[in-house]
């Protein structure tokens, strides 16, 4: 699912951000890695979750490649996926839950599960809000209690809905990860591209899709080390039961680590 920031990840869900408030800045960052890839999958997908109005886009801007549904109470997408780097199955879900106060906001709560062996393992809430024909990022929930970490974005992170091909966007801004034990922030610059058109097979069927590419640049406040680059391409279809959903993902090879290529082969999309 699309919604705020969902695209596909092998092992962990793309919405879910932070989740490692547990030593000192610095060190957490240098032994995160997985973050670091869920941050670039769940940008790019971000970009295209809003609903853009049809009759004004051209017939190759990103506007098609959205769904209105996505920010609908009720609105429920399951997905399994797999990659080329291993033999596993993952399986995820996204339930959009309706609005609710975040960071002196009230934009539209969803929440992302991840199951291992059909047992949920990993959730996050992410909020985010249309307004003025930008799709508008505050941050996300994860874990409760003493293990809670609330993560927001200042000042929050807003693209525009209708891109066309080609064109670029840069948003910057500063996360801010706070737990029971700490607080952390780190520096993000967004290099959005929307790449155009494109028609691609998969198991799920072919598609015309929208091709996005972004290089997420993440370094910490204090500038004490340097700062860490994942470029990320995502395909997301413009139109049948699919519009708007990723069901593709290609992150480069990058430090020593293969190109990894995630694709969707089930998918249930139910709006209410």
């Amino acid at each position: 699912m699309s919604v705020i920031g969902f695209s596909i990840d092998r092992n962990e869900h793309i919405g879910t951000r932070i989740c490692f408030l547990k030593s000192t800045p610095a060190r957490k960052f240098n032994v995160n890695p997985a973050w670091r890839k869920r941050l670039a999958t769940a940008f790019t997908a971000s970009a295209l979750v809003a609903s853009a109005s049809a009759s004004t886009a051209s017939a190759t801007s990103s506007a098609a490649c959205t769904n209105e549904a996505d920010f609908q109470a009720g609105t429920v997408v399951e997905y399994e996926s797999r990659d080329n780097l291993s033999s596993a199955i993952s399986r995820g879900k996204t339930e959009a839950l309706g609005r609710e106060a975040f960071a002196d906001a009230n934009p539209v709560a969803s929440a992302h599960t991840s199951f291992l062996n059909n047992v949920p393992f990993f959730l996050t809430t992410t909020f985010a809000e249309i307004k003025d024909d930008r799709l508008i990022r505050y941050g996300d929930r994860h874990g409760a209690g003493a293990s809670l970490v609330t993560t927001t974005y200042q000042p929050p992170a807003s693209t525009p809905i209708d891109l066309q091909p080609g064109q670029t966007v840069t948003v910057s801004y500063t996360t801010k990860a706070v737990s029971a034990g700490a607080t952390i922030e780190f520096d993000v610059v967004e290099k959005l591209t929307y790449n155009g058109r494109e028609t691609i097979k998969t198991a799920l069927g072919t598609f015309d899709t929208c091709k996005f590419t972004n290089e997420i640049s993440t370094g910490s406040v204090s500038a004490t080390q340097p700062k860490n680059v994942v470029v990320v391409q995502n395909w997301f279809p413009a139109e049948g039961p699919y519009r708007g959903q990723s069901i593709r993902s290609v992150t480069p090879p990058a430090n020593g680590v293969a190109q990894r290529i995630t694709e969707v082969v089930k998918m249930q999309y139910e709006a209410r």
